[in-house]
């Protein structure tokens, strides 16, 4: 009998993580937050474009999730844990919707319950053991996030889900343990495996894709050449420990290993982990990135990590800005959180080649605040990774301060045509912003500033 993974099975068109690779029972959290302050309407299925179901998420809503499926442009999908439906992490053409939560002091709101004897926990409607039980269960090993604890008689604390359906409590008078707090390991960025598989056969001869996934089944007319990367939308586990992988392109079916020869094919680790830092270091400035991070902004330092090694860019007199370091260990600043990226196709080789690439185009000389930092950097890595662009927030503060900085150059050259010597940035910031609404309306900058000018 073959155990089927559960994996979607999307067209694929696009290249890098033009895969559907899930990852079942992660009971991983989540965060929804997509900085315009409106609810998530959670699909019935697996597709930015599926049905609606009549449950949302609200902005900030925190939830757990037990699957979670890489789709055909990049997006994760996240099937939520108490059966409600599909969630996202990003939508093409918007950007993110949700964010992995498992890092920071926020993280002590996740509980697991296993009280260890498999058996499920109904949740209470009041916070009370003997208190009316509702619909909802927790089953063992499952992770939810808690918006309330209270203490209750008998040292018990009971635990208020944070999606509002009830009541848990983290033990049972006469039974023993049945929740305990969950933390995630710092710089872990719970990534799902990749859907990304190499042919590596010993002999050196090509491979017939199978019609079926059995080693004896019939064979197509597609070959795959030895050391060709392929993506895989299923994995089936067969008779004598034998993966079989679905083709993502429909063609057919390969398998892992052959009982006998040993090794034909081998899993591309490539994930690609963008790692977060606060740039303050001193805890006020930290609350006050989140009050920006709550707008859509923040001041982040940022670097991406391939192959176990984490890549940004910083100023430097001499010499190239970019710089490596292990993951989330960037000395200089406070570690925030991992997101995972994607899966880059490149080999290691072709990485180094690519970071080599970037030293050169990337001289610290070059660095600026606003319009050339770490941020950017990470941004084009990324893309050349072929994993897609940095989420809007943390690029965001990079792009109002350089729309900031033109409009100041643009005060500065206006007072300048107007032989105004005089030097305020209140007063370049205002002719800026009157300089580029008349540019916008086509008027000479000698004429009147209007309200509208200083509003477009």
């Amino acid at each position: 009998r073959l155990e089927s993974r559960s994996m979607s099975s999307f067209p694929l068109s696009k290249s890098v993580a033009s895969s559907s690779a899930s990852s079942a029972g992660k009971g991983s959290a989540w965060r929804y937050d997509a900085g315009d302050s409106q609810p998530l309407v959670i699909r019935a299925e697996p597709d930015v474009d599926g049905q609606r179901t009549k449950e949302t998420l609200a902005p900030g809503s925190l939830f757990d999730v037990l699957e979670e499926r890489l789709g055909i442009d990049g997006v994760l999908y996240l099937r939520l844990s108490d059966g409600r439906g599909w969630a996202f992490d990003r939508k093409p053409g918007v950007g993110t919707m949700c964010e992995r939560f498992a890092q920071g002091a926020e993280a002590d709101n996740f509980w697991r319950y296993d009280a260890g004897d498999g058996q499920s926990l109904v949740v209470r409607t009041v916070p009370l053991i003997d208190g009316p039980k509702s619909d909802v269960v927790l089953q063992p090993g499952e992770v939810f996030c808690v918006s309330q604890e209270k203490a209750g008689a008998d040292g018990v604390l009971f635990l208020e889900l944070a999606d509002g359906r009830g009541w848990a409590f983290d033990q049972k008078p006469g039974v023993g343990k049945m929740c305990e707090r969950h933390k995630a390991a710092k710089g872990n960025a719970d990534v799902p495996p990749s859907p990304f598989w190499r042919y590596i056969a010993k002999d050196g001869l090509p491979i017939f894709v199978r019609s079926e996934p059995d080693i004896d089944g019939p064979k197509t007319q597609v070959t795959l050449q030895p050391g060709e990367l392929f993506c895989v939308t299923e994995e089936k586990r067969g008779p004598k420990d034998v993966m079989y992988l679905a083709l993502a392109d429909g063609s057919g079916w390969l398998f892992d290993s052959k009982p006998g020869f040993g090794v034909m094919c081998q899993r591309h680790e490539a994930p690609v982990t963008l790692h977060i830092y606060d740039v303050p270091t001193h805890p006020t400035g930290r609350r006050v990135n989140g009050v920006f991070r709550a707008l859509g902004t923040g001041a982040f330092h940022a670097g991406v990590e391939v192959y176990g090694v984490e890549w940004s860019f910083g100023a430097k007199r001499v010499g190239t800005g970019v710089f490596a370091c292990p993951p989330a260990e960037c000395g200089a600043h406070t570690y925030k959180k991992p997101y995972l990226m994607g899966y880059t196709k490149l080999s290691e080789q072709e990485t180094d080649a690519l970071i080599n690439g970037l030293a050169r185009a990337w001289p610290g000389a070059s660095y600026d605040l606003l319009r050339r930092n770490c941020t950017h950097f990470s941004n084009e890595l990324c893309q050349r990774l072929g994993v897609g662009g940095l989420p809007a927030w943390v690029m965001s503060l990079a792009a109002a301060g350089a729309r900031l900085d033109e409009i100041r150059e643009a005060g500065e050259e206006a007072k300048a045509m107007k032989g105004d010597d005089s030097h305020s940035t209140i007063g370049e910031f205002y002719e800026g912003l009157g300089a580029l609404g008349k540019e916008e309306r086509g008027a000479v900058i000698d004429e009147p500033t209007t309200c509208g000018d200083l509003a477009r």
